[in-house]
């Protein structure tokens, strides 16, 4: 029962190390109920583990891999050459982190389920989001400057699509490597997006008064090291703030203090194809009819 469920819930949590049984049913489309019988069932096998969040209230858990879960989700999702059994053996370490940035993308997914034909189109995570801007040296060898905690693109039906690069803020990093965060963001987008004036930036930041100052650097260095650059677009936001007012609603501040809401923000053109399934609304077959007897 649930084998293919099981199997998406494996490559899920293999490639975003760490999510609630309540984000796992939001993003797959499944009910909460079949989420926490698929997990009773792959933690006997030995595939999860269950993780403590104690920094969420009622005993909040969340799940990761074992290495056998995580061995065989790296085969289910065609890894099995670059597989390290080593980076499962431990469990995650930056357990509020990997919480917060799948919950940015759970609340989008969530905000969007009672709009049929909007929502989450894209949402590659941390490590497919850095291999999408791996950089040559003229050594050979490879670097990857810009490694955002995940990307999204998010389509607006007749308007446009939102693409987005998300920096989760926990506030354990220094303001300064934010800055070189920003500056390899703007030295590369350029470089890659014929549209980057169409391309953000998002900081989700713990700490309340992060957002003004992130910006106030961000305006420093299109001032300075950026003047008359195309450049994407930066903007902030408190997480407080964020959970406050809900995806739809929530304002984020940008440069020349402005606020705007993600639907406002600079978009892509909208797609000539009609595109595959949304996050969160991918077509399930109802449970099978029990005949009584």
């Amino acid at each position: 029962m649930y084998y293919e469920a099981k199997k998406e819930t494996l490559v899920m949590l293999y490639r975003h190390t760490l999510l609630t049984a309540e984000q796992l049913g939001i993003s797959l489309h499944y009910r909460p109920k079949t989420m926490h019988n698929i997990m009773s069932q792959l933690r006997p096998e030995g595939l999860v583990r269950s993780v403590p969040l104690p920094f969420l209230k009622r005993n909040h858990v969340g799940y990761t891999l074992t290495v056998k879960g995580a061995r065989g989700a790296a085969g289910l999702a065609g890894d099995e050459t670059v597989f390290r059994a080593k980076a499962w053996e431990a469990g995650p370490v930056q357990i509020e982190h990997f919480y917060g940035t799948n919950a940015f993308f759970t609340e989008l997914i969530r905000s969007s389920l009672p709009r049929a034909d909007e929502g989450l189109i894209e949402w590659l995570d941390p490590r497919s989001a850095a291999e999408r801007y791996v950089q040559t040296k003229p050594s050979g060898k490879k670097s990857a400057p810009v490694k955002p905690d995940g990307f999204g693109m998010y389509r607006f039906p007749g308007i446009g699509r939102l693409a987005f690069h998300l920096e989760y803020d926990t506030g354990t990093e220094t303001l300064w490597r934010l800055k070189e965060k920003m500056l390899h963001y703007g030295i590369l987008l350029p470089t890659i997006w014929a549209k980057v004036d169409a391309v953000q930036v998002l900081f989700v930041t713990k700490i309340e008064s992060r957002p003004r100052t992130l910006i106030e650097i961000w305006e420093a260095l299109q001032k300075g090291t950026f003047r008359h650059a195309r450049l994407p677009n930066v903007w902030a936001i408190a997480e407080r703030e964020w959970q406050r007012h809900g995806a739809e609603e929530a304002r984020w501040l940008g440069s020349g203090g402005q606020r705007v809401r993600l639907r406002d923000m600079p978009l892509l053109p909208p797609l000539a194809d009609t595109p595959g399934p949304l996050w969160g609304k991918q077509p399930r077959d109802r449970p099978p009819i029990l005949i009584r007897r």
